[in-house]
């Protein structure tokens, strides 16, 4: 197994893992980070998203990976405003709210994903840009 595959199974398990969190898990998120019921479709709709991703990433890793740059720029940009919106938003007056628990995972696990989506970029560029 290449960098390239060990870094898109690495994102696909993320994803899967958020999506799983968001959707099915929804309770327990709002209760680990205070963020109260109303925010309930907000987590499930970035479930989907985590989902959507993570389904594409299996989806790829089976059949190759010829041609699919756009997927890991799309999952690059995505992941490195989210570092950006996340710590604002973690180090911002929403973090000071009575109630929500705002932690590091919000900016931290994004530059991960980043990181991953950086290195399939580089590593995979000969079969990306096929």
């Amino acid at each position: 197994m290449s960098i390239t595959h060990a870094a898109i199974g690495l994102i696909a398990i993320g994803n899967i893992f958020y999506a799983y969190r968001c959707i099915l898990g929804t309770r327990a998120f709002i209760d680990q980070y205070g963020m109260g019921d109303g925010s309930a479709f907000m987590i499930k709709l970035a479930g989907t998203f985590c989902a959507g991703l993570g389904c594409m990433l299996v989806y790829v890793l089976l059949t190759g990976i010829e041609g699919t740059w756009e997927l890991f720029t799309f999952g690059f940009v995505q992941a490195a405003l989210l570092t950006v919106v996340g710590y604002q938003t973690v180090n911002g007056p929403w973090a000071e709210v009575e109630g929500v628990n705002a932690t590091k995972e919000g900016y931290l696990a994004p530059a991960v994903f980043a990181i991953l989506n950086a290195v399939v970029l580089f590593t995979g560029a000969e079969m990306l840009y096929a």
